[in-house]
């Protein structure tokens, strides 16, 4: 029968759509719910890798309609699958359009089931490499869809992946870094651990920590080095920097500067984040900002070296030498060439007077713009401001920036500045937001404290150091806290905790 084939067809793709939506839609609520639903999505997975070739076919053969009938809220890893089958084609003549794909991809990213994947976490990472190439989409849509997935991946943004660094090249290198604050505004607190991430925990138990689910062994992560670790502060400091947010920037650059190392080992990127550590501090705070206590002393007489002229910029930028500071900037233009700081050094120059003018409320709760005219001055020009209206057109960008907390007020004919007095109280709705936001940061921590213990008990090195540490406080009444810090390397950073992120 000439239909038979078509019978046939049709046959094959009832059948592959039924294995794609074998597995049951019920969340777990409850450790007992799941370890029955563990058990049935590995089998879930087991039976799909099993019949690839045959998915793989009917996929081929028709996929839109395919795709049609699966929900990627419920479907997610027959979804995944479909997709990456998809997207391995290098044959321009796909059965789909390109469009259509794409269209599929983003529908995938906004809502796949966020416990399916981690059953599934090879192809699931494979997808967001693909998306973090920039060859699928325009910047600023891959940008935003990667930095969706990874929060719904991981909801608290506290755990660093391989993808984290893929996500701050992207967003820098395209100039797209609005999209991917929400990723970099997160405080890391964990790396992935290869050496003994099981904690014989289910994938899909309710309020599972990232720490129990994103690793290397359930494919949610590539391998993560130090390197990966400084070059993504960096280039996060870098992204900060192109957006004007200096604090932020400052946090990201102190992060690689205070990096552990090793006696002499302090590396390019970290001497390149100390210098603009510095020049960043000026504009965040007006001042030289204080290295950490926790940063490797090994490190200091390195940055004292290769950031020397940064230092004297600084130290004439908070002694309030603009002509020094102008010519110390206009002598050595190849330098901030070569390291990449001319227009850094720009903004230095810009926001000398501003912080000049910051200053003043040390001094004055109410200045004439006049006198702040005749007591500040411009280190662009060397000079005063050239009348009272340009003072009062860089106060009004200053007070409408946030930089400045005053207001221009009008006596008669003269212009004042007013500081604000007690700037740091907080309304009623900001003390609220600080507090809710305190609440949710220790709650946070709590548990990430309860898992951090757990991780540790089960460390024999730990454990070992612990029994020590109890022979030696009985002998002679040492503090049983010190010792355990000093013993750690350098290496053993991607196996648990930054005491400082």
């Amino acid at each position: 029968s000439p239909d038979l084939p078509w019978a046939r067809h049709m046959q094959a793709m009832d059948h592959v759509h039924g294995i794609l939506t074998a597995l049951p839609v019920t969340k777990p609520s409850t450790n007992f719910d799941a370890k029955a639903y563990d058990i049935s999505i590995r089998q879930h997975v087991a039976t799909l890798t099993n019949i690839v070739a045959e998915i793989r076919r009917a996929v081929l053969s028709n996929p839109e309609p395919l795709l049609e009938t699966l929900d990627p809220a419920v479907h997610s890893i027959g979804y995944l699958i479909v997709l990456d089958i998809l997207l391995q084609l290098a044959d321009p003549a796909t059965p789909i359009s390109q469009a259509a794909l794409l269209d599929k991809v983003v529908e995938f990213i906004l809502h796949f089931d966020a416990i399916q994947i981690r059953y599934y976490g090879q192809s699931m990472l494979s997808l967001l490499e693909k998306i973090g190439s920039g060859r699928l989409f325009p910047p600023t849509t891959a940008v935003a869809l990667l930095s969706t997935a990874m929060l719904r991946i991981d909801s608290s943004g506290t755990f660093f992946t391989s993808t984290h660094l893929l996500l701050a090249k992207l967003a820098y290198s395209s100039n797209v870094v609005e999209a991917a604050l929400e990723v970099f505004d997160r405080d890391i607190l964990f790396y992935p651990d290869m050496s003994h991430s099981k904690d014989g925990r289910l994938l899909c138990e309710p309020n599972l920590a990232p720490a129990s689910y994103i690793s290397t062994q359930t494919g949610l992560t590539g391998n993560v080095k130090q390197s990966t670790v400084l070059e993504y502060d960096y280039i996060r400091g870098l992204a900060y920097m192109s957006m004007g947010l200096w604090s932020k920037a400052e946090a990201a650059f102190e992060q690689v500067i205070s990096h552990p190392s090793r006696i002499g080992g302090v590396s390019k990127i970290m001497v390149e984040s100390h210098k603009r550590w510095i020049l960043v501090g000026l504009l965040s705070q007006g001042k030289i900002p204080t290295v950490p206590s926790y940063t490797s002393t090994s490190a200091l007489p390195s940055y004292k070296i290769t950031g020397g002229s940064y230092a004297a910029i600084a130290e004439a930028f908070c002694n309030g030498d603009g002509a020094k500071l102008r010519s110390l900037i206009e002598e050595n233009p190849s330098l901030w060439e070569e390291d990449g700081t001319s227009n850094l050094l720009t903004e230095i120059l810009s926001s000398y007077q501003k912080w000049q003018i910051i200053g003043l409320r040390q001094v004055y709760q109410r200045v004439e713009i006049s006198q702040v005219r005749e007591m500040t001055l411009n280190a662009v020009t060397g000079r005063p401001l050239a009348n009272d209206g340009e003072v009062l057109s860089l106060v009004d960008g200053m007070i409408e920036s946030g930089m400045l907390d005053g207001q221009i007020e009008q006596d008669g004919n003269e212009n004042y500045i007013s500081f604000r007095e007690n700037n740091d109280v907080l309304s009623e709705a900001e003390f609220a937001t600080q507090i809710a936001k305190s609440h949710s940061t220790i709650n946070l921590l709590g548990r990430q404290y309860q898992l951090m213990n757990d991780r540790l008990s089960g460390s024999k090195e730990y454990v070992k150091h612990l029994v020590k540490d109890q022979k030696r406080a009985e002998k002679d009444n040492t503090d049983a806290g010190i010792g355990f810090d000093s013993q750690i390397e350098d290496e053993d950073l991607m196996a648990g905790i930054v005491p400082h992120a």
